[in-house]
Formats: structure tokens, C-alpha cells, sequence
């Protein structure tokens, strides 16, 4: 009986126990469900905010992308070139007008390091450059400066340059900002050159006018006395002399007259073939009576069935006297080869060494006078076209002079390029008129 009355006492405190534990963990369940509750409130609320960080961060980096691509767009349309680097003298940025001016290829990678000193040789101006600001914080304002490009180019720029400086102000490179002002200095050279010619040539004009009346009469009265001294030898070569003399001044009035004179050019065109052909038999034939024999060796190159649309006599005149100049620069070797060829306008630039930009977009025709003398000094290059320069004994210095004058009449380019005991080069460009061609 007793056995029977402790079951269901038992049973009781099982029941018992089991609603406190069921209960305590509805409170737990609760308490975690508040707990969820809370935390997914707390995660909505940073997941808002986290989103509108988002969009505040995707906007700051859409604007920034704008305003780097705006830049870049500035950089890149520039006419002017723009190079940075760091304190060790590496490029860092370049634009493409930068490359252009200094004859690199283009999208030049920046993924190596590219030294400053690697891009171009600086000729004149060190002190005016990007690499010295970063260094030392010597900055220039529109300084000249002549450097030697990649692709061999001598070139002017205008340049200026500023340092480049972090949050704290600590240097971190240089900027530097230049411009190709070589065209803008030939010109001024040229325009100079011009002013200086047209002076001269009216002072000139006036002393051969001046001399040539009396000269005239001294010659006169020399070849009358020559005439009546037939019977005494001595006095007859003095006269002699004296008519001689006479006559050389009277080729330097002449050559003075043309240097002076104000030429009107008369155009036509001419088969560049037969004229070049019969510039050189009339150069040879008029040595051949002097008395002596030169070689001209001509090489057309490309240039069968070309044109040109030129002044016949007075490009003769050009030719002629450049050929002159060059037979006489080896008197134990006369000998000089004509040579020809046909560029385009970006290889005629090039020659020149000026930009594209400057010249017509056309055909152009080299015409190159080499000689085989003793060089021109490079001090002296500069000087050759000036009138009355000459390192000859007996030169007027007027004959090379008297061809630049007349190669510029015809819109053309003349220069000289010279390696002292190996030869002079005079390059002429001309622009091949294309409906000369037809």
C-alpha cells in the first residue's frame, strides 16, 4: 500500500520540475527573441547608414573619376608639354604633347622608371629643368632652352618649371611646362636676316653706284694707255693689270647689283630633269673655259617625270652658285654630286626641323649640293648665309648669301650641314605643286 501512495507524489515533482524548466526557457526564448529583435534593428539601422556611406563613397569616387578624367582631358588636348617627376629624376607623368615635342613614341610606358637625362640631351639651359626644381627647388619662369630630341632634332623650348609639394609642404618632385619655339626663333632669325639684307643691299646698290662711274673711266683710260704702250713691255703689263683689276671689281659691282636688287619672281614650270641637266653642263662648260675640269656627278633618285614650278634663271642662279661654292672647297679634288629625292610633308618637316604643323601638307623635293672640301667649322654654320662672310681669300661673301635669298623667293628651305674634313651638304626643299605634276 505504501508502494502505491509514493508513485504519484513522485510523478508530481517530475511535473513540477518540468514547468519550471519549460518556463524558464520560454523566458530564455523571449529573452533571445528581444535580443533578435534588437540586433536586427541595430543591424537595419547600420545596414541604412552603411548604405548611405555606400552611396556618399560611390559618389565621391564617380566625382573624383570625373575630375581625374577632366584633368586628363586637359593634359592631354594641351599644345604644351608637361612632364613631372620625383626626386630622383624620374618621369612620372607625360603628355602626349610632350612626347610629340620630344620625338618619343607615343603612350610611352611609365611602368619601368624613365630617367629625365634618358628622354633628350640638353644642349644650352641645364639649369632651366624639371630635375634641377626637384632637387635643389631652383625653379624658372619662361626660360629658353636648346636641347638635341630622341629622333635627333635640335629644338628650342620655352620652358617653366615649379615644385611639387605634399600635405606637409615636403618637396616631392617638380613639374616643368614647355613649348617648341624653334619655328618662332628660325623666323625671327629670318626676319632679322631679311631686315640686315635689305639694309646692305641698299647701302650696296648705292657704293656700286658711286664706284662703277669712276671705275668706268679708270678702266677707259687703262685700256687707251695699254693700246699706246704696245712697245714697252714693262709699262703694257702694269696697264695690263690695271684693266684686270678693273674688270674683278667691276664682277664684284655686278655681283653686289644682284645681291642689292629686289627680284620679281617669274614662275614656270620645267621639267626638273632637263633643267638640273642643263644647269650642270652650263657649270661644267664654263669652267672647261677657264681651263679646268670639274665632276658633277648627279643622282635624280625617285623624282623621273617631276616638275617644278620655279623661276628658270634665277634658280639657276641658286644652283650655280652653290655649286661654285662647293668645287672651289677642293681645289686638288673639283668635284661635287647633285643628289635628288622626294619626302613627304611629315619626312620634309623633319629635315627641316621644324613641326609638321608649319608646313602645307604636300610633297616636297630634296636637292642636295655635296662637296668633298674641308668641312665648315660648326661656329661657322650659323654665318654662312650672312652677306659678305666668307672664309675664302677672294670671296665676296655674297655668292651663298644671293641663293638663300632666292631659294626663300620660292617658299623653299636651305641649309647646311658640314663633318670638318669629310664635306659640306646644302639641302634645298622645295614644295612639289601638285598640279604642276599633272
Amino acid at each position: 500500500m505504501e508502494e502505491k501512495e509514493t508513485a504519484p507524489v513522485e510523478i508530481t515533482d517530475d511535473i513540477g520540475r518540468f514547468a519550471e524548466t519549460y518556463s524558464s526557457f520560454n523566458n530564455i526564448i523571449n529573452q533571445i527573441q528581444r535580443q533578435y529583435l534588437s540586433l536586427r534593428e541595430t543591424y537595419e539601422e547600420q545596414s541604412a547608414r552603411l548604405q548611405e556611406v555606400n552611396l556618399a563613397l560611390q559618389k565621391a569616387i564617380s566625382d573624383n573619376r570625373i575630375v581625374s578624367e577632366f584633368l586628363s582631358r586637359i593634359l592631354t588636348s594641351l599644345n604644351s608639354g608637361i612632364m613631372a617627376v620625383n626626386q630622383k629624376g624620374e618621369i612620372t607623368h607625360i603628355n602626349p604633347a610632350a612626347q610629340k615635342i620630344l620625338g618619343l613614341q607615343k603612350n610611352l610606358p611609365l611602368e619601368k622608371p624613365l630617367s629625365y637625362q634618358a628622354l633628350f640631351e640638353i644642349v644650352d639651359g641645364n639649369d632651366y629643368s624639371a630635375e634641377t626644381a626637384a632637387a635643389g627647388g631652383q625653379t624658372c619662369l619662361n626660360a629658353e632652352k636648346k636641347i638635341k630630341t630622341c629622333d635627333g632634332r635640335s629644338v628650342t623650348l620655352l620652358t617653366s618649371t615649379s615644385v611639387l609639394s605634399d600635405e606637409s609642404g615636403a618637396v616631392i618632385g617638380a613639374v616643368e611646362i614647355f613649348q617648341d619655339i624653334t619655328n618662332i626663333k628660325r623666323m625671327e632669325e629670318e626676319l632679322s636676316r631679311t631686315r640686315v639684307l635689305a639694309g646692305l643691299g641698299e647701302m650696296a646698290a648705292s657704293i656700286a653706284h658711286e664706284v662703277r662711274n669712276p671705275l668706268v673711266a679708270i678702266g677707259g683710260f687703262a685700256a687707251l694707255l695699254a693700246r699706246d704702250l704696245q712697245a714697252q713691255p714693262d709699262k703694257l703689263s702694269m696697264a695690263e693689270k690695271i684693266v684686270a683689276g678693273v674688270n674683278n671689281i667691276n664682277r664684284t659691282i655686278e655681283t653686289l647689283l644682284v645681291f642689292a636688287r629686289r627680284e620679281e619672281i617669274s614662275k614656270v614650270p620645267v621639267d626638273l630633269k632637263e633643267f638640273l641637266e642643263m644647269v650642270i653642263s652650263g657649270i661644267i662648260e664654263e669652267y672647261s673655259l677657264q681651263g679646268q675640269k670639274v665632276n658633277i656627278h648627279l643622282n635624280r633618285g625617285d623624282t623621273e617625270g617631276k616638275r617644278l614650278l620655279i623661276d628658270p634663271h634665277l634658280f639657276r642662279q641658286a644652283l650655280y652658285n652653290l655649286a661654285k661654292n662647293g668645287i672651289e672647297a677642293n681645289p686638288d679634288n673639283p668635284s661635287i654630286t647633285i643628289r635628288c629625292a622626294v619626302f613627304n610633308s611629315s619626312e620634309a618637316a623633319h629635315l627641316a626641323e621644324k613641326s609638321e604643323e608649319t608646313i602645307p601638307q604636300d610633297d616636297y623635293l630634296l636637292i642636295a649640293v655635296d662637296d668633298f672640301g674641308r668641312g665648315i667649322p660648326k661656329s661657322d654654320l650659323s654665318k654662312i648665309f650672312s652677306p659678305f662672310y666668307s672664309t675664302k681669300t677672294n670671296g665676296t661673301g655674297l655668292g651663298l648669301s644671293i641663293a638663300w635669298k632666292i631659294i626663300k623667293a620660292h617658299g623653299g628651305e636651305i641649309q647646311a650641314s658640314s663633318r670638318p674634313g669629310h664635306g659640306t651638304t646644302f639641302s634645298i626643299l622645295l614644295p612639289l605643286n601638285q598640279e604642276v605634276q599633272r
